[in-house]
């Protein structure tokens, strides 16, 4: 296990505290070692999904047990089913999603901003910053018991990565309590009506409230007609470069991000010139659009969108008086991030490849490829793989394609969300190939153990065949060619051992 950092270390010190007893992940940067240094200090336990992860953590606080669900943020997505729900049925004991944020997209497949996700599912969104990230988590779970709701709390790379840590207030949090079952009394649509009159307007005022925000009245530089706003670990950037640059002025920091404390906000700013500087999107930005003050910010041209560097934020504050800023907006290429995406030397799938490869040039190129966010989209530069959405979803891509067409996918992808398109592929006779890279391991995250998919291939589909290392290239190539000349759906289950796996070196 890697090194962790002194941030990670008091998110587990607040879990300790607040006596969290049902801890669930799924592994991706950057939550990983934040997981794994809670699976040895306080039981939790991996997860095949983000949907299941969630759904153990509120039967464990239907029961009266405080949980708390570990996530990257594209793991949101395949968990916003019942949190979405959560929020109007309620919950018992207290639930936090620990959702890891990836400006920049150092380790991931998009720039998500997990904020939107309070407006989406009305729910309460903490973006700490590293001094404030262990009371967060105290207020998290305080306030998730008082309102009843599921609390996201925002942690990105750079928060997690942070050595730089305040000290965490003594706090206290009351017993907590089993799920009420009171609310079957009401109909779905009474569930709704009850959020808005009750629940959904204490939320608003702990956040008109919250200490986590803090508003710095400062200098008055531009004549007192200048201000700005920031969240999470982009506050520590504001406040370090007007710490070093001598700035004084007013400036808001924000740790309740959702739903927004706009009065206090609107009473702070009014006829100011207000900045906005968040990661990744404008989230707060998007909010402020009416009042007196004028926003700048993204959409204004003084940020780029996606994450920030220091560069740019202060360049932002240096140009606080134009109404309008165009930045270069060349997009960044591989070459330029000096990233590269090519197979390990070493990789036990390599003849996979280069059979999938072969057969697809002897197509014509017609041939299409569906790969999935797992070691296979290294191949895409190369020519192999065509388009990769989504963690599990190359099965249900290629099944939408024309011609029987061929995916490729992780054991790891499969039993994370691959498994239904393979049900929905066998039940309606879909033309698909589908080649799973069976290396029992999370290659990309760290290593962790998945399940062997092969029984539960064998009771989905009758067309299946296996291959190990032994294989040679001749004897691939051939079998694909046989599997992609019959109908209906075809699995290759290629077993491999990954050399990054400390189980096997």
């Amino acid at each position: 296990m890697t090194e962790t950092t002194s941030c990670i270390d008091k998110i587990a010190s607040a879990v300790r505290k607040c006596d969290v007893r049902s801890i669930t992940c799924v592994p991706g940067y950057p939550v990983t070692e934040l997981a794994e240094l809670l699976i040895t200090e306080a039981d939790a336990k991996w997860c095949i999904n983000e949907k299941v992860a969630l759904e153990i953590a509120l039967g464990a606080s239907a029961s009266g047990i405080r949980s708390m669900a570990i996530v990257k943020h594209v793991g949101m997505n395949l968990l916003s089913d019942p949190l979405i729900t959560a929020s109007t049925h309620r919950i018992g004991a207290g639930v936090v999603i620990i959702a890891g944020d990836d400006p920049m997209a150092v380790a991931s497949q998009n720039e998500q901003d997990s904020r939107y996700w309070g407006l989406i599912a009305e729910v309460p969104v903490l973006d700490p910053n590293p001094i404030n990230l262990h009371d967060a988590i105290f207020e998290a779970y305080r306030i998730s018991e008082i309102v009843s709701t599921p609390v996201i709390v925002r942690a990105t790379d750079h928060v997690l990565r942070s050595g730089y840590v305040g000290r965490g207030k003594a706090q206290t949090l009351n017993l907590p309590e089993p799920f009420d079952r009171a609310i079957w009394e009401y109909s779905m649509h009474g569930r709704h009506q009850l959020f808005h009159r009750d629940t959904y307007p204490l939320i608003e005022d702990m956040s008109e409230r919250s200490r986590l925000n803090q508003y710095h009245e400062g200098g008055r530089s531009g004549g007192g007609q200048v201000c700005i706003i920031s969240s999470g670990y982009s506050s520590m950037i504001v406040t370090s470069i007007m710490r070093r640059k001598g700035i004084e002025m007013p400036h808001i920091s924000l740790s309740f991000v959702s739903p927004l404390p706009v009065k206090r906000i609107t009473e702070f700013t009014c006829d100011r010139r207000v900045l906005v500087v968040e990661e990744t999107e404008p989230v707060i930005e998007g909010q402020l659009g009416t009042g007196t003050y004028k926003i700048l910010g993204r959409r204004s041209g003084h940020l780029p969108y996606g994450g920030l560097t220091e560069d740019d934020i202060l360049f932002a504050i240096e140009n606080m008086d134009k109404n309008e800023i165009v930045l270069d907006t060349t997009p960044e290429t591989l070459k330029n991030r000096g990233y590269s995406l090519d197979i390990c030397d070493d990789c036990p799938f390599i003849p996979v490849y280069e059979a999938v490869r072969a057969v697809k040039k002897s197509s014509g190129m017609k041939l299409m490829i569906a790969g999935d966010m797992g070691c296979s989209i290294r191949t895409a530069p190369t020519g192999v793989v065509d388009v990769a959405y989504a963690l599990g979803g190359a099965i249900g891509v290629a099944s939408g394609m024309p011609a029987k067409s061929v995916a490729i996918i992780g054991d790891f992808g499969l039993v994370h969300s691959g498994l239904q398109a393979l049900i929905d592929a066998e039940f309606n006779q879909r033309d698909v190939l589908v080649i799973v890279l069976a290396n029992r391991v999370s290659a990309m995250t760290g290593g962790q153990k998945v399940p062997d998919p092969e029984r539960i291939i064998r009771a989905c589909c009758s067309d299946v065949a296996v291959i190990d290392e032994t294989a040679g290239g001749q004897t691939i190539e051939q079998l694909l060619r046989e599997r992609l000349s019959a109908k209906g759906v075809s699995v290759i289950v290629a077993l491999g051992a990954c050399r990054k796996d400390p189980g096997v070196l």
